[in-house]
């Protein structure tokens, strides 16, 4: 009897009831003008979101407060005078950082978390070019609480088509670690009037009048951001890295007579591989990409039961492919931060040679050349052989 008492009291010492928590869904990092660290925590509201989603409640779905110190703890502490729950982080789903603080750089942020026994290493992380805080503060409608529909939104679930770059806080840590790679971490924005979406009025209006935005891509050297890059100059990461999922391809049919004829292939499966090359002490690097999918649209007037005329729209996709991973390596190249793993794949390639490779590795890999390559299929055209131009007789 005495050891089961012994075992019961052990296991429930530190134990704190659900009630007594707050929740944290998100969580935002700035810095004021005297770099003092502003966190701002996006907490649920457990009897909001109870409600079905859409909102219409009495009561909005999280609370958001703010907190500054000159230390992160110190910040997280100071929290305490402001909210009656102890903060809980294991629930976080997004992480938001201010580009003010990613140009002081992240380095006291990823240690903060490597050390904390409640961080989760899936945790998204994410930059913004203004405020960190004033993206939490937005309501989404179809999600009740905004940390899950900024993480959904970068995760793409639900099976959606998405090309952008992973944030996922193991790889940027993982990143941030190899000396030669460079991290990236996508921009999220506000679109909009942001003040109206932070009521909850705005809940029950039909047209929002803001939304949070997937944009450019941010480029970081060692912890601190280097620069961006536009939407378009980062389609191509994801291709030569691996990390794409489902995408579409929106590419001209050549010959028809208006450009703006277009067609729409749905990538359901792609791999890239790398093939570093060295030949007189100058770097190449072939990249190969296979990629497999489906013909959704066409506006053009097409026979699709001839594999001539399926070989011909392969090659228009597969020209568009490698203009997408030609912009990205060209920006790459430019700020001379290597996302795209070639780094890693001549250390593997080239042990020896790495050696030297290593100590000017910036200069180096703006000096590669990139030779692409891209072999696409098409598996399906529909439940239709010919384009409905063609079944409809319309001349161009």
């Amino acid at each position: 009897m005495i050891i089961n008492m012994l075992l019961v009291n052990s296991g429930c010492s530190n134990h704190i009831e659900l009630n007594k928590l707050g929740i944290i869904s998100a969580i935002a990092f700035d810095l004021d003008e005297s770099n003092q660290w502003v966190l701002t925590f996006q907490i649920i509201i457990p009897k909001s979101t109870q409600s079905k989603s859409g909102g219409g409640g009495s009561q909005a779905p999280v609370i958001v407060f703010s907190s500054k110190g000159k230390t992160l703890l110190e910040a997280i502490q100071k929290s305490d005078l402001e909210t009656p729950r102890q903060l809980f982080f294991s629930h976080t789903r997004v992480i938001i950082i201010s580009q003010r603080v990613a140009k002081y750089g992240v380095n006291q942020i990823l240690d903060a978390y490597l050390r904390s026994y409640e961080s989760r290493e899936t945790t998204d992380v994410l930059i913004t070019n203004g405020d960190a805080k004033k993206v939490l503060e937005i309501l989404t409608p179809l999600e009740n609480i905004p940390g899950n529909a900024i993480s959904n939104l970068i995760s793409g679930e639900g099976n959606k088509q998405t090309n952008l770059v992973q944030s996922k806080l193991i790889n940027l840590i993982s990143t941030m670690t190899n000396p030669s790679a460079s991290a990236t971490l996508p921009e999220i924005k506000i679109m909009g009037e942001q003040e109206a979406q932070t009521s909850l009025e705005a809940l029950k209006e039909t047209r929002k009048s803001a939304v949070l935005k997937l944009d450019r891509v941010g480029v970081f050297k060692q912890d601190k951001l280097a620069g961006w890059l536009s939407r378009k100059e980062s389609l191509g990461i994801p291709w030569i890295t691996n990390q794409l999922q489902r995408t579409t391809i929106v590419f001209s049919c050549e010959g028809e007579s208006r450009s703006e004829q277009l067609s729409s292939f749905l990538v359901e499966k792609s791999h890239a591989k790398l093939k570093p090359n060295i030949s007189n002490g100058n770097l190449f690097m072939s990249v190969e990409i296979e990629a497999k999918g489906n013909l959704i649209e066409t506006a053009c007037n097409l026979d699709l039961k001839q594999s001539k005329t399926l070989r011909k729209l392969e090659k228009h996709i597969q020209e568009q492919i490698i203009i997408d991973a030609e912009n990205s390596f060209q920006a790459l190249k430019k700020m001379k931060t290597d996302t795209l793993g070639f780094g890693d794949a001549f250390h593997k390639s080239y042990p020896q040679d790495w050696k030297k490779l290593s100590k000017n590795w910036e200069n180096e890999f703006a000096e590669i050349r990139m030779d692409v390559k891209v072999h696409v299929t098409i598996r399906r055209t529909g439940m239709i052989d010919d384009s409905f131009s063609k079944i409809s007789g319309k001349k161009e």
